[in-house]
């Protein structure tokens, strides 16, 4: 199996020039970038794939100075001010020959839960936590009668006939996995339809290519829970909970 790591977004909301990317927040010794390879070089990935963007090459070095035994390879995402994460990752995705995790890099998760979701779920599914059904700002995912996913609701509330027509899966938290064949299907699917695309994120092409691909689904309701970080106040949130459990992390 092979990753990809989305790195190019520049990470405006979250207001710290301190440090050169929101990937390297700290968390004790580690950052979320750290945490991210040395949770992949534990699952014998064969190789990920870093698409970099904002002040990509203080990505790059710091990346050099980590002791792994992972392959890690660098893409650059020049466009990444003017596109949504879509491009960055099927520029990823190009690259792999294999089956494919993708993580979104601004989100914080036992390592424990991540492995459990690699191992032991769909070659094509994506992972859900648990969440309000009324959070409009949430990747709401809803699951047709068969289990399989529908389609991804983000920035919106549901409809009526949403909530009556699906059930609710959960939120979307950021990291999903395609089979070799699905992750080929889908870059098709998106050169396809390349300039609807380019500047969206990727809930909306995956909720397209759900009508002739089944997408599964893992839900992570053990432990302390995800954090997708696009704030300081998201930051501080999952820093409080990261220091009351870190051995779950």
């Amino acid at each position: 199996m092979q990753a990809v790591i989305l790195l190019a977004g520049y990470g405006s909301r979250l207001g710290r020039d301190d440090i050169p990317h929101k990937s390297l927040l700290p968390f004790d010794n580690q950052t979320l970038l750290s945490r991210h390879l040395v949770c992949l070089d534990s699952l014998s990935i064969s190789c990920a794939y870093l698409v970099v963007g904002h002040n990509k090459e203080n990505v790059k070095r710091y990346v050099e100075t980590l002791s792994l035994g992972l392959e890690c390879k660098f893409i650059d995402n020049d466009l990444y001010r003017t596109t949504g994460n879509t491009l960055s990752m099927v520029m990823g995705l190009r690259s792999c020959t294999e089956d494919v995790v993708v993580l979104d890099g601004d989100v914080l998760y036992p390592q424990s839960e991540f492995r459990k979701y690699v191992k032991n779920s769909e070659p094509t599914s994506f992972a859900l936590v648990p969440a309000d059904i009324n959070n409009t700002e949430s990747t709401k995912t809803l699951i047709r009668s068969d289990g399989k996913i529908e389609m991804f609701v983000t920035k919106r509330d549901l409809t009526l006939k949403e909530k009556k027509d699906f059930d609710f899966g959960g939120e979307a938290i950021g990291f999903f996995k395609l089979s070799a064949q699905d992750c080929k299907k889908f870059i098709e699917h998106y050169e396809c339809f390349e300039s609807k695309y380019v500047e969206l994120l990727w809930e909306i092409p995956f909720t397209s290519f759900a009508r002739f691909v089944d997408l599964g689904t893992w839900l992570i309701n053990q432990g302390p829970g995800c954090f997708e970080i696009d704030t300081q106040n998201d930051y501080e949130q999952a820093l409080l909970v990261f220091q009351k459990s870190r051995d779950s992390f």
